[in-house]
């Protein structure tokens, strides 16, 4: 997965950084150039909410379903609960999420990817 994740990055690019960096608190961020490269799209949530969302924001890590916010260049998985969906439309709540929080509505799943791969205690290095 590590491998798939980088050459999306490097495919059309020359990227002379590391593709994302882990914070002590959990949040990560990524480069807004392999954001933009990747699809990654955010949308700013307007309201007290209850939000609606496209069933693209949504990610499921175990038994959890969340979705990616951003907050001063820091992503972070906030867990959400899914009231109602509606031909793709989303309608979620969450205590964690407030008016003007920019939320990922595409390519979540590459986030995810920079998440476990940030989040990863494996070697980088291997000898195959």
């Amino acid at each position: 997965m590590k491998i798939l994740f980088l050459l999306l990055i490097l495919a059309n690019n020359t990227f002379a950084g590391p593709a994302g960096t882990k914070g002590e608190d959990g949040n990560f961020k990524v480069s807004e150039k392999s954001l933009n490269h990747l699809g990654v799209k955010f949308q700013s949530l307007k309201g007290n909410g209850p939000w609606s969302v496209p069933h693209e924001a949504l990610v499921k890590i175990k038994l959890t379903t969340g979705i990616y916010r951003r907050f001063e260049g820091e992503i972070t998985y906030v867990i959400v609960s899914k009231i109602n969906e509606v031909n793709g439309i989303v309608t979620i709540k969450s205590e964690d999420l407030e008016s003007g929080d920019e939320v990922a509505v595409a390519g979540t799943k590459f986030l995810r990817m920079a998440e476990t791969d940030l989040n990863s205690e494996t070697v980088d290095n291997c000898a195959h």
